[in-house]
Order: structure tokens, then C-alpha cells, then sequence
């Protein structure tokens, strides 16, 4: 009724009017876009329509961080249609993130592939619900840092780790690729607790997901224009990159959805056994109950979502920090030999390291915390949107507004770390010699959106590095050079491809056969 009242008064008028009114619409919206961006953080110009984009040059973590030494810790650009802060000062992180105002997600081509679905490109109160359920379930399931409830998720870590081990000591050649190994076994936790699921090396399902998932970090990375630009979409190139992206999130979910259909035939009220089963036994009780779990969506496409991003989440980055762990420690063997001897010295040639020993192992925890810090595998985390209008820093964020927490600008900045660039564990032990963790060490972020498996991909880290040097001396294979410290760019920082030199260092009196002196040099023998 407004909108028809308005049309009538304006037709009521004659030209000089409309125009001055139309005018003053004009001015007024400007106005208040002028006053928006003089209350936003400094920043470089831009150019119309595209803003700061043609002036990017390199890895944008590292373009970033010459803009916050020109403009600040705190800095906003335009890119594109879309207003972009980014905080490399950890306070200013902290601060922001733990309000409620900061929880929102950037709409993108992304997130509209996606539909809606899943936990981490969602937000609102379906992402606080799936949130909340999830903490809640991994928890039973041993996703802890109490010694009572982690027995369970130890002994699914274990399982993985000796098969990794058995691996390696029966396929070890004078040049030793971890990738794949590391792949399979880190995927296969994180499968067992999602949906009871383990793939072998030479599975074809398990290498169309690796390539899948490969693929789509490539593919995602030609669309990043297209966020800042949205009628790039309709490009042609564009266009097919698009429609291949979602012909591999179809493919996935076709796999994940046989899993869920094949959980449903098998499904035990009084036997729950992954994540999966959880939301089924949700869906059974919110059904008795009339109540709607997932927000009028779709169960099983959230079912599907979920599978994937706790998936991709949980093996990536867990994989990625494993090999960046053996890159510094061949680049510095001294490291490694005093890992070892704090091995030996606490946990013995008996047995292999457990979650019990941690707390003794202050050195061993401290180069892992240091692999985490100088490597920071997601530079910029995860990108934030503003929910509405809010107040930080002294500047004011409008709604809509993308957050990016610059986490390698806060791990590699001076003012924290003495030489940051040097690989130091030492920095994270106090001089009583107990661990030290200080608040500018985030690389799991911080706040309401922080990592969902961090006290998991601890638990892998911390098992899967200790196992390995506890069993293996490492070296760089003859007529190679020390692995580098560059890096693949993408949405993580993968190191470039190397290989390894191993000799078993084997255990005495240990269950597991393939780890001691007798099994390996009766392998020799029958070699």
C-alpha cells in the first residue's frame, strides 16, 4: 500500500520535483555510504566496480600483511561488491569473535552450492543447533581432554597410527613419499568416527575423494573473483568451472548418501555407533516428538553436508601439519634426535607413546606446537560476516561486512615472537620447563566459531608425530637436498612434494611384532 501511495504522489508531481526528490534519494544514500566507510578501519583505495582487486599481487596472506604494516593491524578494502576487514592484531581477534555479532558466514558461490546445508558454511540458528549437537555427540564419542572419556577416541587414533606404522616398515624404500599413507590414515579417523568407515591406499573410492577434494581447492580458487564480482559467473569458463563443482559435490554426496541409506537398514537404538547414527536416532525422536530438527531442510542432504565438511576438515589440515612436521625436522635433525632421546627417556623401547605420556613430554608437545605456529596451515582462517552494524576497535563494522582473522600475521609477528622465522621449540617451554601456551597462539582461531575437532586434531598430532619418531630416525635420501619451507599456495599451505629416508629405530618386547628387532630382521631374511 506504501510503495502505490508513493507512485501516486510522485506522479502527482511534476518533473522538476521528481528529479529533486529522486535527487535527494540519491545524495542521501551516498551520504550514508560516505559516513559508513569514514567510520570503517583505514585502507588502500580502490578503483569503481572492482575496488582493491587489480592492485593484488603474490599470496594474498602475505599482500595482507604488507597492508597492515602501511595501514595497521586493523585494515578494511573493497573487493568487488563486498567490504572486506581484516584483524592481525590478536586481542582485536579475540575480542570480535567472541560476540555474537561476528558468527555470520559471507554469502558466495560457495555457500550457494551448498544450499544451506552442513555446519561450517552455515549460521543463524540451524548453524547453532548443528554446532551444539555435533560438540555434544563427538564428545561421547571421546572428543575430550579428560582421561575418562578419551580411552574410545585414542584407541580409534591408535588403530590408524599402527596401521600407518606397519605400512611403512613393510614398503620402506630409499625414498619414502608419506603423502599417501598419511592421507589414507588421517581420513580413515575421522571416517571411523563420522560413519564407521576405513579405506585402504589402493581403494578407488578412497582416490576419487582424494581427487575430488583436490580438484575442488582448485576449482574454488578460480571462482574467488566471482565472489567479489557475481556477473563474472556467467563467463563461459566461469560458468563450467561452476557447474563442475557442483557435479563433485553431487558425486561425493552420492557416496555419502549410500553410507547414510546403509546406516538406516543397520540402525540400533541401543547401539550407537558414528555420527551418522546420531542424527538418525535425532530424527527418530524428533519425529515422535513433532518437532523439526534440521529447519524445514532437507535430513538427509544435511546428513550428507555434514559427512563432508567434518570430513575435509578434519583430514586436511591434520594431513598437512603432519608433513610439515617431518619437512622441519629433516631440516633440522638435532630437533628431532632430542624428540627422541625425551621419548625414550619417558616412555621407553617398550611400547609407543600414549595420550597419558603427553604431560611428560613437554619438548616432544612444544615442537608440535611450533610446526602449528610457523606453518599455520590456514593463514587466514575462516572468513567471518557481520551480522549487524557493531562497535570494535573504536570503528564501526556494518552489517554484511566479511571479518578475516589473519592468524600467520599474528604467528609471525616480531612484537610476539623473538625471530619469528626461525623453527624454535623452545619458545613454547617456560624455564621451570613446563609447556607454555600463549594467548596469541590460535591456530585453531578462537571465539564461537573456532575450530569443532581441535581437541581431535590434537590428539592426532600429538599420536601420530611421537609414534613416528619414536619408531623411525629420518634423513634426506642421498642426492637430495633438505625439503623446503615453500609452499603450495591454496586455501592451505601444503608443503611441496619431498620424500624421506627411514631406518626403524625397533622397540623390544612390544605387542605389535612388526616394530621390534626380531620381526624386522627376520623380514630381511626372507627379503
Amino acid at each position: 500500500m506504501l510503495v502505490w501511495r508513493t507512485l501516486a504522489w510522485l506522479c502527482s508531481l511534476d518533473l522538476l520535483s521528481v528529479s529533486v526528490f529522486l535527487l535527494s534519494l540519491v545524495v542521501g544514500r551516498l551520504a550514508t555510504l560516505w559516513w559508513r566507510m569514514r567510520r570503517l578501519p583505514p585502507g588502500p583505495y580502490g578503483i569503481p566496480v572492482l575496488g582493491y582487486l587489480p592492485f593484488f599481487r603474490g599470496d594474498t596472506h602475505l599482500h595482507y600483511m604488507e597492508l597492515a604494516r602501511r595501514y595497521g593491524p586493523v585494515f578494511s578494502l573493497r573487493l568487488g561488491n563486498q567490504t572486506v576487514v581484516v584483524l592481525s592484531d590478536y586481542k582485536m581477534i579475540r575480542e570480535a569473535f567472541r560476540k555474537e555479532e561476528f558468527t555470520g558466514r559471507p554469502q558466495s558461490e560457495f555457500t550457494d552450492i551448498l544450499g544451506g546445508y552442513g555446519v561450517i558454511n552455515i549460521d543463524g540458528n540451524l548453524w547453532k543447533d548443528q554446532r551444539r549437537f555435533l560438540h555434544e555427540k563427538l564428545r561421547k564419542f571421546g572428543m575430550t581432554l579428560t582421561d575418562s572419556g578419551r580411552t574410545h577416541m585414542e584407541n580409534r587414533i591408535m588403530r590408524e597410527v599402527h596401521l600407518f606404522l606397519r605400512s611403512l616398515v613393510e614398503n620402506r624404500s630409499p625414498e619414502t613419499d608419506l603423502n599417501p599413507v598419511l592421507a589414507t590414515s588421517i581420513s580413515n579417523v575421522i571416517c571411523s568416527i563420522i560413519m564407521s568407515v576405513r579405506f585402504t591406499l589402493e581403494d578407488p573410492q578412497f582416490k576419487l575423494f582424494m581427487d575430488l577434494i583436490a580438484e575442488g581447492f582448485k576449482l574454488f580458487a578460480r571462482m574467488s573473483y566471482v565472489n567479489f564480482i557475481p556477473i563474472m559467473r556467467y563467463l563461459p569458463g566461469l560458468l563450467a568451472t561452476r557447474t563442475k563443482i557442483a557435479q563433485n559435490r553431487s558425486e561425493m554426496g552420492k557416496f555419502f548418501q549410500e553410507t547414510v541409506d546403509s546406516h538406516k537398514k543397520s540402525f540400533d537404538p541401543s547401539n550407537i555407533r558414528d555420527i551418522v547414527d546420531t542424527y538418525l536416532m535425532e530424527i527418530k525422536e524428533s519425529s515422535s516428538q513433532d518437532r523439526q530438527m534440521f529447519g524445514g531442510r532437507d535430513p538427509d542432504r544435511q546428513i550428507q553436508q555434514v559427512i563432508g565438511d567434518l570430513f575435509t576438515a578434519g583430514m586436511e589440515t591434520v594431513k598437512t601439519t603432519l608433513q610439515w612436521s617431518v619437512v622441519y625436522m629433516l631440516r633440522h635433525p638435532e630437533i628431532a634426535k632430542t624428540v627422541q632421546e625425551e621419548l625414550d627417556q619417558v616412555v621407553g623401547r617398550g611400547r609407543l607413546p600414549t595420550l597419558r605420556d603427553r604431560e611428560f613430554l613437554p619438548y616432544t608437545e612444544c615442537v608440535i606446537r611450533e610446526v602449528l605456529r610457523i606453518s599455520s596451515v590456514v593463514p587466514l582462517g575462516s572468513t567471518h560476516a557481520v551480522t549487524r552494524d557493531v562497535q570494535l576497535g573504536g570503528y564501526t563494522i556494518p552489517q554484511g561486512v566479511q571479518v578475516v582473522p589473519h592468524i600467520h600475521a599474528v604467528h609471525m609477528d616480531p612484537t610476539l615472537w623473538d625471530q619469528p622465522n626461525q623453527f624454535r621449540p623452545e619458545r613454547f617451554l617456560t624455564p621451570e620447563g613446563k609447556v607454555f601456551k600463549p594467548d596469541y597462539f590460535i591456530p585453531f582461531g578462537v571465539g564461537r566459531r573456532m575450530c569443532l575437532g581441535d581437541v581431535l586434531a590434537r590428539m592426532e598430532l600429538f599420536l601420530f608425530f611421537s609414534s613416528f619418531l619414536h619408531c623411525f630416525h629420518l634423513a634426506v635420501p642421498e642426492g637430495h637436498a633438505p625439503p623446503s619451507v615453500q609452499y603450495v599456495p591454496g586455501i592451505t599451505l601444503t608443503p611441496k612434494s619431498f620424500k624421506v629416508a627411514l631406518t626403524q629405530r625397533p622397540l623390544e618386547g612390544c605387542e605389535l611384532d612388526f616394530l621390534t628387532e626380531h620381526h624386522a630382521s627376520r623380514t630381511v631374511g626372507s627379503h
